[in-house]
């Protein structure tokens, strides 16, 4: 298996993209550790990949506080020895992140004329900040070790802009410079850094891949490429990134989508 005797730490595993991701990982032979603020949800994704055979484990990490990030690091030092990839899904816009009862009465979206500091603040907050505790928290193991993957995620949002979302585009374009200014500063270590920038995916609706390339099969080719994307696609793109096929690949964003799909 192409990941075997690798660990990854998946931030943001226990739904979505997040939860493909995990779920790839480990089918390719790597021990994953789900991060999530979402314990419960965590677990569960773990109990499906453990039934499957993989080896996973769960922390629960609210990763705009670094000091719960470097906690994250630990646990997984503690129960795997190493840390070969890092991939950050976790982020969102309000509405997306209401079930992590982190938003309080934050609005959905508000234009600039209406925006307050708060909600700035919040969403670069999970969108940017985030990630950015998450790499801080592991970069230096890695570079001691001399290898690494790191694989952010950002938005299609910063290819055209989102009205009433600047707080989000702002984060996530920043992702992605981060990403390429990160991928400089490692590139003498053997670490890779690269960034994903989907457009819009699949909710969790109880389908499986299987399920959806049926339904578009059914359909026209122009049909079907009208479809938004699987998590379990996005998921492939990862293995990509964290495998020895990006080697010689760092400081990439690759948007993911077809020119339909696109702003």
């Amino acid at each position: 298996m192409e990941l075997k005797d690798k660990v990854a730490i998946v931030v943001g595993g226990a739904s979505g993209i997040g939860r493909a991701t995990a779920t790839r990982l480990a089918q390719a032979g790597a021990s994953v550790m789900i991060a999530d603020v979402l314990k419960e949800k965590a677990d569960k994704v773990a109990d499906d990949i453990r039934v499957k055979g993989g080896e996973v484990s769960t922390v629960k990490v609210d990763f705009r506080h670094e000091e719960q990030c470097n906690e994250m690091v630990r646990v997984t030092l503690e129960k795997y020895g190493k840390i070969d990839i890092l991939v950050n899904v976790a982020g969102g816009i309000v509405g997306t992140l209401k079930s992590t009862n982190l938003t309080g009465n934050l609005p959905m979206q508000a234009p600039v004329a209406e925006q307050t500091k708060e909600m700035w603040d919040f969403i670069v907050d999970i969108n940017l900040n985030g990630p950015r505790n998450t790499v801080r928290a592991v970069i230096n193991h890695m570079m001691e070790r001399g290898s690494g993957k790191i694989v952010n995620f950002s938005s299609i949002a910063v290819v055209d802009g989102l009205a009433n979302n600047s707080d989000y585009t702002a984060a996530k374009a920043g992702v992605v410079g981060f990403t390429k200014a990160l991928a400089r500063e490692v590139v003498s270590y053997g670490i890779q850094a690269n960034c994903i920038t989907p457009s819009g995916t699949w909710a969790e609706h109880g389908r499986d891949l299987e399920e959806e390339i049926r339904r578009r099969e059914e359909r026209d080719e122009r049909a079907a490429s009208m479809f938004p994307i699987m998590p379990e696609e996005v998921a492939e793109a990862v293995l990509f990134l964290v495998g020895f096929g990006s080697d010689h690949m760092s400081g990439q964003n690759i948007i993911f989508g077809t020119p339909r799909q696109l702003p």
